[in-house]
């Protein structure tokens, strides 16, 4: 593997979330250039030899709407130059899968999940004939991008699945990797009296029930993050509930080792950074009782679950405050250790080193016995 060149294309980095600091933790793992479309330098990583893609486009105005950017994807990112230089191209988000390879390069594809409304939420969020039709045709435009890779790496087993059901991927070419988590970053705990949550303020988090949840309560919630919603979460949130808006990674640390519990409500998660990052604090999660937060939750013992409406969240809680959970902070951060990051760099490695191996070319090489002529020609006289 020494010799061979690799790059690292990740969608967006309009915002730094989950995606991101995995893509540049890959980026890390290889030591390779981060090529990115949309976004800005200042959320990746200092460390990570960020390139902008799309940055200088007259087009940029493009960024301010999904529709928009997935066409723009959809069409300029099937050629990009600057990444046929590279013997290996790792995507980590779905946006550059539309690059066509050259004939030997390798492509591993770590997937978060397949596109969420045109799939898996396609019940919950096609409500409309504009959101019906967007999931049409990205269903039917996304779907040869799916024939690229040589290997594909799901972020959990729940994704291998959508991988396997919606693009039609077959099992041999999937792996599941759990996304990294510096487990031993995080502080030692120092409990205060109060509840947090925190995530990017969207509609699919559905902190509006968590919120909800808390009016009447007895307790303390503290909201980390930024978003759109945050405006609407204000005017419904009873006084105990807190907004604090994006929290530093300094702040984040230690409000999760202060937190009683961590209130997580997303809507079908893919994997869930938050349940982990909560763990990795020996902190308990109330967690929603439905995607991949299910798995993570073992109820009564890291954690207790949920429902997604207020009422449920409430009587959780209300649970917890007379229960608590059978494990301790130190039997929560073991549990995390699955999901570190040197583990996540060996895998990674393991894998691109073997799709390199099988993407090999053998030429046809010709025997002895394919040098004779065959019996039928032999002895014929030429006229």
């Amino acid at each position: 593997m020494e010799d061979r060149s690799i790059a690292v294309a990740h969608g967006n980095y309009l915002e730094r979330g989950g995606a991101e600091s995995l893509a540049d933790e890959i980026a890390r793992t290889f030591d390779a250039p981060l090529y990115y479309g949309f976004g800005d330098d200042e959320n990746v990583s200092e460390d990570v030899d960020a390139r902008s893609l799309f940055g200088g486009s007259p087009l940029s105005v493009v960024k301010r709407s999904i529709f928009l950017r997935d066409l723009y994807y959809a069409w300029n990112a099937q050629r990009v130059p600057e990444l046929t230089e590279y013997d290996v191209v790792i995507l980590t988000k779905n946006e550059l899968s539309w690059y066509v390879p050259e004939d030997e390069q390798v492509v591993v594809h770590y997937t978060h999940s397949t596109p969420r409304v045109p799939y898996d939420l396609f019940q919950q969020r096609a409500n409309s004939l504009p959101s019906r039709l967007y999931a049409f045709v990205a269903r039917t435009m996304f779907l040869p991008n799916t024939k690229f890779p040589d290997r594909f790496v799901a972020n959990s087993e729940l994704v291998a699945r959508r991988i396997r059901r919606y693009w039609g991927v077959p099992e041999e070419k999937i792996e599941v990797v759990y996304p990294p988590v510096n487990v031993g970053r995080y502080a030692d705990r120092d409990m205060a009296d109060y509840y947090l949550t925190y995530s990017r303020l969207i509609p699919e988090k559905r902190l509006d029930a968590v919120v909800r949840a808390f009016d009447g309560l007895d307790a303390k919630l503290v909201v980390g993050g930024a978003g759109e919603e945050r405006d609407r979460l204000e005017r419904i949130a009873p006084g105990n509930v807190q907004f604090v808006g994006y929290m530093p990674e300094e702040e984040k640390i230690r409000r999760l080792g202060e937190a009683k519990a961590v209130v997580f409500n997303a809507m079908n998660e893919d994997f869930g950074m938050v349940p982990v990052e909560a763990f990795a604090s020996g902190t308990p999660v109330l967690g929603v009782n439905e995607g991949y937060t299910k798995y993570q939750v073992l109820d009564g013992e890291n954690g207790l679950l949920h429902e997604p409406d207020a009422a449920s969240i409430r009587d959780t809680i209300t649970r917890f405050e007379r229960e608590g959970v059978a494990w301790d902070a130190h039997e929560i951060r073991s549990f995390a250790e699955q999901f570190g990051a040197e583990r996540f760099r060996k895998r990674m490695r393991k894998i691109v080193e073997e799709a390199v191996e099988e993407a090999e070319i053998t030429p046809h090489e010709k025997t002895d016995t394919q040098k004779t002529p065959p019996a039928s020609n032999r002895g014929v006289s030429k006229r």
